[in-house]
């Protein structure tokens, strides 16, 4: 059975010396989605940067059952290093969540930190998942 699932949200990160200023905070959305079946394929949904050394990835996957529902596995990952494309990464956070069909399911306020500089960049996010049809 084919779902569509949505994560939507919000996110603020902050790069306490980024190369374009020190301080520097950035804002935004999060909104992707992807058909889903039972088969559970993991890939990169959504990615942003800020600063110019921070990246933050939201790296999704998910199953369905034969009532409709679907478990979405969540993997979020913060990078911290010379440039917005490095590889260092420096926090994750994995979550799984059970969303019935046609429901949503709020995820609030999940802080990834850069734990290299007492945590002074850090990126917080706020997540819905949705299950439509």
């Amino acid at each position: 059975m084919w779902r569509n699932v949505a994560l939507t949200g919000t996110y603020t990160i902050r790069d306490d010396e980024g190369i374009f200023a020190a301080g520097t905070y950035c804002n935004g959305n999060i909104a992707s989605e992807g058909w889903v079946n039972e088969v559970r394929t993991p890939s990169v949904w959504w990615e942003t940067t800020c600063g110019g050394e921070i990246r933050v990835e939201k790296h999704v996957s998910a199953e369905t059952d034969a009532g409709g529902g679907v478990m979405i596995y969540v993997t979020l990952r913060f990078y911290e290093g010379t440039n917005d494309t490095n590889t260092d990464l420096d926090a994750e956070y994995n979550f799984n969540r059970y969303v019935p069909a046609g429901q949503t399911s709020t995820v609030s306020e999940i802080t990834l930190r850069n734990g290299e500089n007492g945590g002074k960049d850090w990126a917080k996010l706020n997540l819905v998942l949705h299950n439509n049809r």
